[in-house]
């Protein structure tokens, strides 16, 4: 297995796991969030291997699109949906700071996970 493919399994079972915990009873809003922001972070980084693009052990999501987008300018274009998902990388993990994520919150993030997946897939060879 190739490297950007562990990111790209690793990528598809945090998304898993947000898509099993919105349809329990009760759904952990926060893990939701936290996972999309895993997710993304993952294919942004099959991304960079896939181009021999170098990156430190970061949760950078600002960081890891900027080096996307210096391989692909075309990454600009997901700029909203990364950037939304950003405070869910540390906070969620904390009681006290921020509010607790809805499940609205939840779906959206989860929905731009999926919307940044296929953007990635779209343009991963590129």
């Amino acid at each position: 297995m190739n490297e950007y493919e562990k990111w790209f399994r690793k990528a598809e079972n945090d998304l898993l796991s947000i898509k099993n915990n919105l349809a329990s009873e009760n759904v952990p809003a926060d893990t939701c969030c936290f996972h999309a922001q895993q997710a993304v972070e993952k294919y942004l980084k099959a991304y960079l291997v896939v181009k021999n693009i170098k990156f430190p052990k970061t949760h950078d999501l600002k960081f890891l699109l900027k080096r996307c987008i210096e391989a692909n300018d075309l990454f600009s274009a997901i700029e909203l949906p990364v950037f939304s998902l950003i405070t869910y990388a540390i906070t969620p993990r904390y009681p006290d700071e921020i509010d607790e994520p809805t499940i609205d919150d939840a779906n959206q993030a989860y929905a731009n996970a999926l919307t940044i997946k296929d953007f990635i897939l779209k343009h991963f060879f590129e």
